[in-house]
């Protein structure tokens, strides 16, 4: 009987040999994002020549400002009335050839201040643009007209009234820069009186007063004064709300007015022919009284906390050409990542080899527009000078990429590519509000492309060398 063999069952197939390519791919990935971590390097010399021309220009708007006016910030009018009160003073006298104290009583000099119970401000500025080499500022002259209402309260001040020194009253306004001041006053009071301003002979570096001897005598009623001042200055204005109601309008052909400070205008229309603003305040809003005395506070300290409550304009210019070239070289990395993404892909699917040296040569390329932008925005509007730079980086990598991708219809899309991602650039930029959110949409549709790309590919038998690999899947 014949006994039948035992089946011997296949050998199994022999694994297929590890690819040397796949190590390739991931050497060529990690050589792309080592490239990415250096060209950060040019990125940040671009951003250090960015700071110097900032510096540069930050110096010749001081200049102009030394010459023109600093920012004025505005401060009155306040009424400033002089008094004496008794006061104990212990002194030394020798009795009887022995040293002891004695209580005496000596008058002091002290000063009552009062801020207005209504201040009306009406002004119109007139803003240009003043050059100093390549860089300028904004400068603006300042027609203010300002009207007051006082009636100080004595009894509350705990000051009688044969105390006051009513000859040496004096209306106070500060001006932070007197060197832009160009006209004040004459003050004007009652019906048909004025008196002027003189510089006061106490200044300090933060507060600037001027005033005017203010005829007020006892039962006179409230005292109602106005005046006019011109002054120039630089950058921005602020007043400081010193009225237990203040009402402060201003009107410019700026049209692109930043409104700074404490408060937000109440009222404000905006538009290409310049702007109208009205704040309003109130004494209940302000960190500071409606009186007080130079007895029991530090005028300084009471300044300072006047001029914290001020608001006012800035003259802001349409478009910060080194914030706009700031913010690009934010968004390099961001860049780089979807043009070299366009050509590995161009790798995997045309079957090209791109050497390191040529993404090194586009990585360089790309370097070269923050440089281009930033120089010829200091020459050119912003737009064009963004527009000149995308597009000689554009051309340039395209007439290169044409050398190696071997296809004009590979060298359109690159083309294409470079100034769709110019132009989305451009829009972020412009968009700040909307910046992340523009970069995360970038990134994740850069992302989308490559996987839509190598959907169909089979990581473990694709050549960089080659076509698709026979094995390839849906």
């Amino acid at each position: 009987m014949n006994s039948i063999p035992p089946v011997i069952p296949p050998a199994p197939p022999p694994l297929p040999p590890r690819s040397p390519r796949r190590v390739s791919i991931i050497a060529k990935l990690a050589y792309i994002g080592g490239l990415l971590i250096l060209l950060q390097i040019p990125v940040g010399l671009t951003h250090g020549v960015l700071k110097d021309r900032r510096g540069y220009q930050e110096q010749a708007a001081a200049e102009i400002s030394r010459s023109w006016g600093h920012s004025q910030a505005v401060a009155g009018p306040i009424l400033a009335v002089p008094y004496w009160y008794q006061a104990t003073a212990i002194h030394q006298r020798v009795v009887n050839g022995r040293k002891v104290d004695v209580e005496e009583n000596e008058l002091v000099a002290a000063t009552a201040y009062f801020l207005p119970d209504n201040l009306t401000a009406d002004g119109s500025i007139d803003p240009e643009v003043r050059s100093r080499g390549i860089y300028d500022t904004v400068v603006y002259t300042l027609r203010l007209k300002m009207t007051a209402r006082f009636q100080p309260d004595f009894g509350a001040a705990r000051i009688e009234a044969d105390q006051i020194d009513w000859d040496h009253a004096r209306v106070l306004v500060s001006v932070s820069d007197l060197h832009g001041l160009r006209s004040l006053g004459p003050l004007h009071y009652g019906a048909d009186r004025s008196v002027g301003f003189e510089t006061s002979a106490t200044q300090t570096e933060a507060s600037h007063f001027l005033f005017g001897p203010t005829p007020m005598v006892p039962g006179s009623g409230p005292l109602e004064i106005s005046f006019d001042a011109i002054c120039q200055g630089s950058d921005a204005v602020t007043f400081a709300p010193v009225g237990q109601n203040t009402r402060v309008t201003v009107r410019s052909p700026w049209p692109d007015p930043s409104f700074v400070g404490a408060t937000l205008p109440v009222r404000r229309s905006v538009g290409a022919q310049g702007f109208d603003a009205t704040w309003e305040s109130v004494q209940f809003s302000h960190p500071f009284p409606a009186s007080w005395s130079s007895r029991s506070e530090k005028n300084d300290d009471m300044m300072k906390r006047i001029a914290d409550s001020g608001f006012g304009v800035r003259f802001a210019r349409p478009i910060d050409a080194y914030g706009m070239v700031e913010r690009a070289q934010k968004y390099a990395t961001l860049f780089f990542v979807l043009i070299f993404n366009a050509f590995f892909l161009f790798e995997l699917t045309a079957g090209l080899r791109i050497h390191p040296t040529q993404y090194a040569m586009v990585g360089a390329a790309l370097c070269l527009f923050f440089l281009g932008f930033l120089a010829l925005t200091e020459f050119w509007p912003t737009a064009w000078a963004y527009l000149a730079a995308a597009g000689a980086c554009t051309a340039l990598i395209s007439l290169y990429a044409w050398s190696f991708l071997h296809s004009g219809g590979r060298t359109v899309m690159i083309t294409a590519g470079l100034t769709a991602t110019y132009g989305y650039l451009y829009f972020v930029l412009q968009s700040q509000d909307y910046a992340l959110l523009a970069g995360t949409l970038a990134l994740f549709a850069g992302l989308a492309i490559a996987m839509y790309g190598t959907r169909r590919f089979n990581w473990y038998t694709t050549e960089l060398s080659g076509a698709v690999a026979a094995g390839a899947t849906e």
